[in-house]
Order: C-alpha cells, then structure tokens, then sequence
C-alpha cells in the first residue's frame, strides 16, 4: 500500500517572520561594519588591568568611542 502526503502551502511567498529575520540581519551586517562596533568589540576584548594600563575604564571608552550619544 502506498501512501502519498503533499504540502499544499505555497512556499514562494515569504511569511512575515522571514521577512523580518532578514531585515534583522541585515541590521545586524550594517552594524558590524561600523568603525564603532568594532572599536567596542576591541575594547570590550581587553581586561580591566589592560584598560587600566591605558589609563581607561570601561565607562570611558564607551563615552570616548559614542560621544555624547550615550546620555539618551
């Protein structure tokens, strides 16, 4: 005896979810791109003695990389 299921839905067409999942991520691309992202993803690498040899402190870098941008 055979049996034969189909899926009737039309996959052609994306859902919602997809297509904010790819709006996301594109988000996501932009920002990994910026010169800012990755200054904090290079401190952010460092301990707090290697920031405190620089004579900075987490607080610190984040204001000097953001500016005034980050009292919002």
């Amino acid at each position: 005896m055979t049996s034969l299921t189909t899926n009737m839905r039309n996959t052609a067409r994306p859902t919602l979810r997809q297509i904010s999942e790819s709006f996301f991520n594109t988000l996501v691309r932009i920002a990994e791109f910026s010169p800012k992202y990755r200054a904090v993803m290079h401190f952010n690498a460092m301990s707090d003695e290697d920031l405190a040899k620089l004579g900075l402190t987490r607080a610190e870098v984040v204001d000097r990389i953001f500016g005034a941008r980050t009292g919002l």
